[in-house]
């Protein structure tokens, strides 16, 4: 097992509608699929799962295709992931942080760890935003936290406008320049 005292991992939205199918779809989060698995497998910590359920009527469908709507298969956990998903968290947003589910049990329990590892998908948008608002609330209370993206266990997509090299890249640096380890 993987040390893990005092430590929290977040996997957000490794879901078929992101990995599997639907307008969001893509290789390169399905390709995170086993490599997550194999971590959380040697991994004895705590694990939670945020994930996109959008209403039919999501304003963030002005910015994104429609995709993993609340109760369709989309806005599942992938199987291969399901066994590792009894703490899980819906949100509608690209920041989990603003699904006040997450946020209440989130700040119930921060006080105790050391450390809060993001990983799943997507790296530019849901996983960046969220481990900026982790990384901004520790800093506001002054918790000594460190926050923390697996570089190898984050993917997002490739399509018009969005080269997800260049996306990944300016994501690692903005995280890196606002205090979060790229590990």
């Amino acid at each position: 097992m993987l040390k893990s005292t005092n430590e929290l991992v977040v996997v957000v939205d490794m879901l078929n509608g992101f990995a599997e199918e639907g307008a969001l779809a893509s290789d390169h989060v399905k390709n995170i699929i086993e490599p997550i698995r194999t971590y959380l497998g040697n991994y004895s910590g705590d694990i939670v799962f945020v994930s996109d359920a959008h209403d039919e009527d999501s304003s963030e469908f002005c910015d994104f295709p429609v995709h993993c709507i609340r109760g369709t298969r989309e806005a599942e956990v992938v199987e291969r992931l399901q066994p590792f998903a009894h703490t899980s968290f819906q949100k509608n947003s690209i920041n989990a942080f603003q699904a006040e589910s997450f946020r209440v049990y989130l700040v119930d329990k921060l006080s105790q760890y050391k450390k809060v590892s993001v990983i799943g998908c997507c790296t530019d948008i849901c996983v960046l935003n969220l481990a900026l608002a982790l990384k901004s609330y520790i800093s506001e209370k002054n918790l000594v936290i460190e926050v923390s993206v697996m570089k190898d266990l984050v993917a997002t997509f490739d399509g018009p406008g969005h080269n997800r090299v260049e996306a990944s890249e300016s994501a690692f640096h903005i995280l890196r320049t606002n205090g979060i380890c790229i590990e």
